[in-house]
């Protein structure tokens, strides 16, 4: 019917009623100027008042404004006053702004007032409905059903947790369990889950007593008017000039970038609709966690009597890392977050130790533990979120239950990798490997080809479902087989099986159901049983095809190598049908639409082939992009000519978001301090320039070698991706100092202490360099780098590597211990501990040490010129404190860390060979650095890892040592002494190691530690930022002779 009381054919309005519910609908048709009742529309519209109840008004109102079309030229002369009446009826809109309706120009328009904003409302275009003439449908969907009538518990407020009831409460509520049991009582699953629920509920009890829950009452509606628009920005105004932290403007700038929640639109399951929460819910359910085939599931059976992987008890040291090494997440639905057990470890630590021992010699993972809380987040960069694949569930599980898992997680990883279950270059949850690190070992691959005079051709592929398609049966199969033992393959079972969840959406929260199968994506330890799982894909095929296979969680990717393109298309051909016929015996599918071909070739080759692939369905071809497109990998971008231009194209186009959001933070005026904002630039920006740089940066120039044999800088072509990248950073300092637009880009570098992006990608190249010797053996880089048989052979990542040299650099396992080898929870440093204090304390430990007992102090320290260090120690003989020995020793290319580690040997070795030691029980090495001091009691896993490793071997030796009769066998004990405080061993030990600075060196040298060749890699940064300095600078600050700081004091000034 026509609204107002004087009828318009341009306006329209529709009252639908359901129940006690109406909403009114009004349509507008403004007529665009030089035409007939041009602007009547409009007119008539602002003549009337909106009900006060949800009113939604949409039309054609061709109208033109920086409102909702930001690069809008003109301003239409209507505009200005339909604004000024829809603030006063308080419409919102609600279309996205610069959302083309009719060509590129945004003149359809949805508005909604207040009342239906708070119902929940949701706008978007809708291309495929028919549309009359060139517009674009637009559609707005109304939450119009009511939510679930039954209030949910306000969730609790940890900013209000009063740390003294807390520890107070959590103390008498762990006197209330009692002593936990002991590791060799066996428990049943039923006594485990009653043990667990009491953990909880002890936690539970101390947070209720301590900490407030959140309001219950709903906010009022929000109306603004200039006065509140003054306030609002004052007071944001207030709040930058105000923020000291960095979580502060992390979270400004998340803000800044984040698009607004809205209600889930309806969802589609083929012609029906679904609109209602729980409805909407229990598609989800169907569509992503009961669509695994259980039917073709295979019996269980977890014995498995030829079982060749250990596992042995769990250790305190393990449980307390799973707790206190997790990162902060949300909690489940005990409302238990992480921070909170570490606050109740030292009540209850031994508590969860003996449940985390227990569950894991039983085989069971607690029934509390399994019930999840699932939120559907969606998947970004989707075009339809009707579709309910479009969205992802997550599962927020027990934090107590967490760390069970990833204490699982660990183990599972480690002996995975230890024990060459996995494939090399099968990459996920694992440590030491990224997918930088398997896209660098593909590029390799890729260039090493060409380096052959072959072409190259890569197929990727996706497994279906991925974690909520794994059947128990099937996984507990494939452990059997890998060699898993049974109280391993109990829990996994548990861990698997009668899983419960319940979803929240929109505000409601469906009733709890039962999960037939799966993985829950949020739990620790689902990537490595997922990976477990899928391992045989990575053995299929003959063996020239599994060098070429490489796998990140669900995503593979199949490289093959040949003469010509049409050859490595029959390879894939084959490859990927003797998958897909794998997986249907598994129960598994690999997604065909998101497959994709890309061909490498250098030249000017122009044949583009394609690839069919068998299904049971019939043939499917997969076309490679165009020549001058590329496809995306692991989140890089790979084109034929690995050019990598549309990468950083992209990389540029994110990196821009995040410094648009930092411009946005402070001006010359006012807003954050710039310190704030460098760590905000560093984090968000810089981290996305560089992301994967040790795939596909080349650096600016590289040699080559001509037909004389003469070798010679040749460009590699990057002039215009580092200017694509140099702009963005430009823009982000800009925001990060208090400069004009006009500031030289020098300059805002200097003063910012952020080089240039070609600095900062040649620093990851040469961070790369330094990282492969930290890598195990099996590691895919590692491979390459160091079984390189063609020297002549020259790729990005040998470059960056530098094979000839690679011996001059130690290395490194960072598997050579395993997790449960870990020392009990680290004790507390004594750093707070006045020196003074600590002095007396240690002098009083040494007058009642044992008589017949040597006291070994060690130093190391470095010049402040020269890559030398120098270790140096003295001995002396109980408690008479005679000196009996002394030494030191010089270390090129290592650092004081390394001199105390190697002067703690040497001075435990130079102990041993003295004749006293015949008539010693204990040693004591006295040290003064705490970082040295642990790693040589503990596993070390840095630099100077050999050098511990063969202190503790002679420690362990001492007490088979011979000795005169009647001398009782001791310890090696390794203790911290105060430094430079005028204790006499330390300060002997202290000459000494100076001395060894500057001592002759001894050959052959050692090869340098990690330390000093991360320190050397810096040193080099910084050099080439002060040589582009010096080139680029303006003469006022050469005149002044202004310099590179690596922390500019200008960054502190108010």
């Amino acid at each position: 019917m026509p609204h107002g009381s004087q009828p318009s054919r341009d306006l329209t309005a529709v009252q639908v009623n359901s129940g006690e519910r109406q909403v009114t609908l009004l349509n507008l048709y403004n007529a665009p100027p030089r035409t007939v009742d041009s602007g009547e529309g409009l007119k008539h519209l602002i003549s009337q008042s909106l009900p006060v109840g949800p009113c939604l008004v949409a039309g054609d109102f061709n109208l033109h404004h920086p409102q909702w079309r930001t690069n809008a030229t003109i301003t239409s002369p209507g505009a200005e006053p339909f604004l000024q009446w829809a603030d006063q009826q308080g419409l919102h809109l609600t279309l996205q702004p610069n959302t083309p309706t009719r060509g590129n120009s945004t003149i359809d328009l949805v508005w909604a007032n207040s009342p239906l904003i708070c119902q929940g409302t949701h706008t978007e275009p809708a291309p495929g409905f028919p549309a009359l003439t060139d517009h674009i449908a637009i559609s707005t969907s109304i939450h119009w059903h009511p939510v679930n009538n039954k209030k949910p518990v306000p969730p609790l407020r940890m900013a209000t947790m009063q740390e003294d009831i807390f520890h107070s409460a959590i103390h008498k509520e762990a006197a209330a369990l009692g002593e936990p049991p002991p590791t060799q009582l066996d428990l049943t699953p039923e006594a485990l889950d009653q043990y667990t629920s009491a953990i909880i509920q002890t936690i539970k009890n101390a947070l209720e007593a301590s900490t407030k829950r959140a309001h219950a009452n709903p906010s009022g509606h929000r109306w603004w008017n200039e006065d509140l628009r003054q306030a609002k920005r004052h007071y944001w105004r207030t709040q930058l000039d105000n923020f000291s932290d960095s979580k502060d403007i992390f979270k400004a700038i998340k803000w800044n970038r984040t698009e607004g929640t809205f209600p889930t639109p309806p969802l589609k399951d083929g012609n029906r609709v679904h609109t209602t929460a729980n409805a909407k819910a229990e598609l989800l359910v169907k569509t992503l966690l009961q669509k695994a085939a259980c039917t073709e599931d295979v019996p269980v059976n977890c014995n498995n009597p030829e079982a060749t992987l250990p596992f042995p008890d769990v250790t305190t040291g393990e449980a307390h890392q799973a707790i206190f090494q997790a990162k902060s997440s949300t909690p489940g639905q005990d409302e238990i977050p992480n921070a909170v057990l570490k606050k109740a470890w030292p009540a209850l630590g031994s508590h969860i130790s003996a449940l985390y021992k227990h569950c894991a010699t039983t085989g069971w993972h607690p029934t509390p533990f399994r019930q999840a809380l699932l939120v559907a987040l969606p998947k970004p960069g989707k075009k339809d979120y009707s579709s309910p694949r479009s969205y992802r569930l997550i599962a927020l599980l027990s934090t107590l239950g967490k760390g069970l898992e990833r204490l699982m997680a660990r183990r599972l990883a480690w002996i995975a990798i230890r024990h060459k279950i996995l494939h090399p270059q099968q990459f996920g949850a694992l440590p030491c490997r990224s997918a930088t690190d398997l896209a660098a070992a593909l590029v390799h691959d890729i260039e090493e080809a060409w380096a052959r005079g072959l072409s190259a051709s890569m197929l990727t592929l996706d497994v279906k479902g991925a974690f909520d398609a794994v059947l128990s049966g099937r996984l507990i199969q494939r452990l059997q087989s890998q060699g898993w033992p049974s109280t391993m393959l109990h829990w996994v079972l548990s861990f698997t099986q009668d899983r419960t969840a319940a979803i929240r959406l929109d505000g409601h929260q469906s009733p709890t159901f039962a999960v037939p199968a799966g993985l829950p994506q949020g739990s620790p330890v689902s990537p490595i049983l997922f990976m477990l799982y899928v391992e045989p894909i990575f053995r299929i095929g003959p063996m020239i095809a599994h060098r070429g296979r490489f796998g990140y969680a669900d995503d593979i990717c199949q490289l093959v190598i040949s003469k010509s393109l049409e050859e490595n298309t029959t390879r894939l051909q084959s490859i990927a049908t003797d998958l897909i016929e794998w997986g249907q015996r598994e129960g598994l599918t690999f997604d065909l639409a998101k497959t994709e071909l890309q061909h490498f070739a250098r030249g000017w080759k122009r044949n583009n082939p394609t690839c069919s692939i068998q299904t049971p369905e019939g043939t499917v071809e997969i076309k490679p992009p165009q020549l001058n497109e590329a496809t995306r990998w692991l989140g890089i971008w790979f084109d034929r000519k690995l050019k990598f231009r549309i990468h950083t194209q992209t990389l540029a186009a994110k990196a821009k978001l995040a410094a648009n959001g930092i411009q946005a933070l402070a001006n010359t005026v006012r807003g954050v301090k710039a310190p704030l904002l460098r760590q905000a630039t560093i984090a968000c920006v810089v981290s996305v320039l560089c992301y994967g740089a040790e795939a596909w940066w080349p650096g600016r120039r590289r040699l080559r070698q001509d037909l004389s044999g003469r070798q010679k800088l040749i460009s590699n072509g990057v002039g215009a991706q580092l200017a694509c990248l140099d702009r963005v950073l430009r823009s982000a300092l800009l925001g990060t100092l208090p400069v004009y637009r006009t500031t030289r880009t020098a300059i805002l570098h200097r003063e910012s202490a952020i080089p240039p992006v070609e600095l900062l990608l040649d620093q990851r190249r040469r961070s790369l360099a330094i990282r492969i010797h930290q890598l195990d053996i099996q590691h895919p880089l590692h491979l390459r780098v160091t079984h390189q048989p063609n020297r002549y052979i020259s790729t990005r990542l040998l470059r960056a590597a530098d094979p000839k040299n690679f011996h001059l650099i130690e290395q490194v396992d960072p598997l050579l211990t395993s997790p449960w080898d870990s020392n009990l929870e680290p004790k507390e440093r004594p750093t707070t501990t006045p020196k003074a204090q600590a002095r007396e304390e240690f002098q009083k430990w040494l007058d009642f040490i044992p008589p017949l007992s040597m006291v070994v102090y060690t130093d190391g320290s470095k010049g402040k010129e020269g890559t030398a260090a120098g270790a140096g120690w003295a001995g002396y003989w109980g408690t008479s404190k005679t000196k009996i020995f002394s030494g030191h020793a010089k270390l090129p290319n290592h650092e004081v860390f390394d001199a105390e580690a190697r002067a703690a040997l040497l001075g435990l070795q130079a102990a041993l060979k003295d004749p006293k030691t015949q008539h010693s029980t204990n040693i004591y090495i006295c040290l003064d650095n705490l970082e040295a001091v642990q790693q040589l009691q503990s596993q070390p896993k840095g630099s100077s890892q050999l050098i511990f490793m063969n202190f503790q071997e002679a420690a362990r030796a001492w007490p088979l040592h011979p000795r005169a009769p009647g001398i009782q066998s001791g310890t090696v004990q390794v203790k911290w002494v105060p430094g430079h405080t005028g204790i006499e061993g330390n300060e002997e030990a202290d000459k000494e190691a100076k001395m060894g600075c500057y001592a002759p060196l001894e050959l052959p040298p050692p090869p340098a530690s990690l330390a000093a060749a991360k320190r050397a890699a810096q040193r080099v940064h910084w050099q080439c930022f002060a040589q582009f300095w010096a080139e680029k600078a303006s003469k006022c600050y050469k005149d002044l002779g202004i310099g590179i700081e690596k922390r500019p004091p200008e960054l502190q000034l108010p």
